[in-house]
């Protein structure tokens, strides 16, 4: 068997523009010269010209940008020609934040059915300049929230992390302290980056004493940038008969794609039964699927839009313990069950270095690239640690945990002996949102609101998950006895404070008693 192996990695950021130039430039050329750019840098890098990609691809791969409010299979073969390319089968992927990792899944899909195929994945969004105004920013909780059981209530998405993160704190013991170590760490390593958005930039103590919704401050949110990047993945004996003919660069060493996996769980984050995350699935069907043991990963990219996330999945997909977890991430590292000790996000993750919304996790795909020599600008981004690992693990993670796509590198061809094997999958329940008036149920989580751009309530207020006798949730605003909202999530003990459901429209009330 010939297995695909990805050739090299370029990305395309604000600054390979010149400021007036792309300040001049509409939404859609802003796109599309990231995808020029991207895929002019990845062909320079491997040694190949554009003419000669032209007449050797078979697909092409892209993922629609998300700020530009655009849909339809259009935009892939748009893109293609006005590169230049025709001919080839065009996919589009559109997964969220898990878009580029499910991209690369597409490619190895394509290769295992065809070793012919060469399959260029590259993709670009600008949410930095689109979302300009409040209402954007209104927009975007509109699209992220459930009309009917969010809304309303002034539920954000990080509103929504922030819930989750609470919970966590409280039944893990990871305290407020634990979370600024490890994004003062995760800024460390992408400061001396040149390409980082942070580049420079120190954390202020001030930054992080004020949260935006309870626990998460500025620094501890993905940041938003406009971003470009392009990849491509070939049969290994594609790649060693391109070098043979002086089409690629002979000491070009592909990395091995071993194995790729996604699972979607609900769109919405009240539809989420227990509020499970699909990633401990996604890593049990990539381990099973490639034949590799989790403590063979050297490395890994864990997708970080906020320290809780990062700390979860990394817990699921190395099946460890979260405070565990924490205590490593503090030196940006993980131990795996058998006592190694591997580095993790070296360039400061989406936290630090850049993320658009649609492409959030090409991050990561820059970030492993680096480990293996296969970043086309590593030599204008500072010194970053690479550590030559042998396995490496690449993470992307779809709205408020409802996507997980995961991805398995190998600088080594996999040995014949690895068997695939049927996963052992946890099930993914739904959530019986809304309730009955005057049905009682107790704080599960609760979080303060000190941000809402656009909403009609004056900040800040609180909002509470509420668990109900059933083992239902429903996302309600807090009021005293009296009937005043609350505007602090403090205070309310978690399994104890109990509540009685009102409703008022289309907003759920949780009343203390």
């Amino acid at each position: 068997m010939s297995f695909p192996v990805l050739l090299g990695v370029a990305d395309s950021t604000i600054k390979d523009f010149s400021e007036e130039e792309y300040k001049s430039w509409s939404g859609s050329q802003k796109v599309f010269q990231h995808y020029k750019k991207s895929i002019a840098t990845l062909l320079d890098f491997l040694g190949m010209k554009n003419e000669t990609l032209a007449s050797e691809i078979t697909d092409f791969v892209s993922i629609e940008a998300a700020s530009l409010g655009k849909g339809g299979y259009g935009h892939t073969v748009r893109i293609a020609n006005e590169l230049g390319y025709t001919g080839m089968k065009a996919h589009v992927i559109d997964l969220g934040g898990a878009s580029v990792t499910g991209a690369i899944g597409q490619a190895r899909t394509i290769l295992v059915d065809n070793p012919d195929a060469v399959v260029l994945v590259a993709a670009a969004d600008i949410p930095k300049s689109a979302f300009r105004q409040v209402s954007d920013l209104k927009m975007v909780n509109e699209t992220v929230c459930h009309p009917e059981f969010e809304l309303d209530t002034g539920a954000t998405l990080i509103a929504m992390y922030g819930l989750l993160m609470k919970r966590m704190m409280f039944e893990d013991g990871i305290s407020l302290d634990d979370l600024k170590e490890i994004t003062q760490k995760f800024r460390s390593n992408a400061i001396g980056n040149p390409r980082a958005f942070y580049y420079g930039q120190e954390i202020t103590e001030k930054q992080m004493s004020r949260p935006i919704s309870d626990p998460y401050p500025t620094p501890m949110i993905a940041i938003v940038t406009d971003h470009g990047f392009a990849t491509i993945l070939v049969s290994e004996q594609k790649a060693e008969e391109w070098k043979s003919k002086g089409l690629i660069r002979k000491d070009l060493k592909p990395l091995h794609l071993v194995g790729a996996s996604h699972t979607a769980h609900s769109e919405y984050f009240i539809l989420k039964g227990g509020f499970d995350s699909p990633s401990r699935n996604s890593a049990e069907k990539l381990f099973a699927q490639s034949g590799y043991q989790r403590e063979e990963v050297d490395y890994a990219w864990i997708y970080d839009c906020f320290p809780g996330q990062v700390i979860q999945q990394s817990a699921q997909y190395f099946k460890l313990g979260k405070k565990d977890v924490v205590n490593s991430l503090k030196t940006s590292s993980l131990k795996l069950s058998n006592g190694k000790q591997i580095p993790i996000n070296q360039m400061g993750g989406i936290l630090n270095y850049q993320a658009a919304m649609s492409i959030s996790a090409a991050t990561g795909l820059v970030d492993i690239a680096v480990q293996y020599g296969l970043y086309a600008q590593v030599a204008d981004s500072g010194k970053i640690p690479a550590h030559s690992p042998n396995v490496s693990l690449l993470g992307g993670n779809g709205g408020i945990d409802s996507i997980n796509s995961i991805a398995l590198f190998s600088s080594e061809r996999p040995s014949s002996d690895r068997k695939s094997k049927a996963p052992e999958l946890s099930p993914l329940t739904l959530n019986k949102p809304g309730a009955d008036i005057g049905e009682e149920g107790v704080v599960w989580s609760a979080t303060t609101v000190n941000m809402n751009p656009g909403f009609s309530w004056k900040p800040p207020y609180s909002l509470a998950l509420i668990k109900l006798g059933e083992d239902r949730f429903v996302l309600a605003n807090i009021h005293e006895k009296d009937g005043t909202i609350r505007k602090s999530g403090d205070e309310l003990q978690y399994d104890r404070t109990r509540v009685k459901i009102e409703k008022e429209g289309r907003r759920w009330k949780a009343i203390l008693l």
